[in-house]
């Protein structure tokens, strides 16, 4: 009986002893779990970041054609959309009138020039005074002003394309009565004597990485498959009021391309020489931002992580860029995983 009873106190005691031991076991502080997360180390990259941008198509020089005198229009010689030479005849005015203008100016020429001389003969005769040789000489020379006056409006009542280039538009119809100075054709210049241009708005922060030279690709809606390589020509030295930008002018490519058509609608992707060197973080590592801050999970050691805001230099489809200068080298940041972090926490690598 009594070995019964100390076996059973024996197991009692040994029981209690398992009880402990696994208690003691449980109660001990645990590591913390590692989160599991993809990383990418971020390098300085100083590839110019494009701008990008659209614009309006249009001529470099665009001129109204128009008559130099009025009257009724006798021949229409072009159609709009149709590219022209240099020297070729546009339309003219009927001339009749201007000839008759022309003949009574030349006859009146010839009349003042024997008045001229007949009181020039009378003068050294004794026979006029000096003050009607001089009237003669006068009426003389206002004739003469007047032939060429009649002349030069002669050879400006017919419209010549002074360059090479495309009518863009046709105000003008054959018959019509017109009057001096209105406009009959606009005339956008093409070829070795003009090109094609596009502008486009920059704010001041893109701007600045602008100059002269500047390459640039752009695309038309009519043309979609095919890129047209330009230049920067021109850049605004104070913004527009109206829109705050600052206004850049890019040229293509010295050859013209006639199937392109002023008013088209391009976008522009242009490749700043400026640029200072950067650093692209996908936008699969953000965690918050706006426009001008975002807040990332860092890591120096690969083991830890850090919350971090960074400032936004260009927000891209795919990435944002912030300047070389606000991350340390050998930085990784965190791609996937980083919705479930916070600030310190313990990381394992899974890329």
């Amino acid at each position: 009986m009594k070995t019964n009873q100390f076996i059973f106190f024996s197991l009692v005691v040994l029981g209690l002893a398992s009880c402990k031991q696994e208690y003691a076991q449980n109660t001990q502080p645990t590591e913390p779990t590692a989160k599991r997360v993809s990383i990418q180390e971020l390098i300085p990259d100083s590839e110019p970041i494009s701008l990008i941008a659209s614009g309006v198509l249009a001529s470099e020089s665009e001129m109204n054609l128009s008559f130099k005198v009025g009257g009724i229009v006798q021949a229409v010689l072009v159609r709009e959309g149709q590219s022209v030479q240099r020297g070729q005849l546009l339309a003219r005015l009927d001339l009749a009138e201007i000839n008759a203008q022309v003949s009574q100016a030349r006859n009146a020429l010839k009349k003042a020039e024997r008045d001229l001389k007949r009181a020039e003969n009378l003068y050294r005769d004794t026979v006029a005074t000096l003050e009607q040789a001089q009237n003669a000489q006068t009426a003389y020379e206002v004739a003469k002003a007047n032939l060429e006056i009649v002349e030069f409006n002669q050879r400006y009542a017919t419209v010549v394309a002074p360059v090479t280039g495309k009518i863009l538009k046709k105000m003008v119809e054959a018959s019509e009565l017109v009057s001096p100075g209105q406009p009959l054709f606009v005339l956008g210049s093409s070829g070795t004597q003009g090109a094609q241009v596009i502008k486009i708005g920059l704010a001041d922060q893109d701007i600045v990485q602008v100059a002269l030279g500047d390459s640039a690709d752009i695309r038309f809606d009519a043309f979609p498959q095919r890129t047209y390589p330009a230049r920067v020509t021109e850049v605004a030295e104070a913004a527009n009021p109206a829109t705050g930008t600052f206004e850049v002018e890019l040229t293509l490519d010295e050859q013209f391309y006639p199937e392109l058509k002023n008013g088209f609608v391009g976008k522009v992707a242009l490749y700043p020489s400026l640029t200072e060197d950067h650093i692209k973080i996908p936008m699969a590592a953000l965690v918050e931002g706006d426009k001008k801050e975002a807040t990332v999970f860092v890591s120096t050691d690969r083991r830890t992580v850090k919350r971090q805001k960074l400032p936004i230099t260009s927000i891209h489809s795919d990435y944002f860029t912030v300047n070389e200068d606000v991350i340390q080298p050998s930085t990784w940041v965190v791609l996937d995983g980083n919705a479930y972090l916070n600030d310190l926490d313990t990381i394992t690598i899974i890329n």
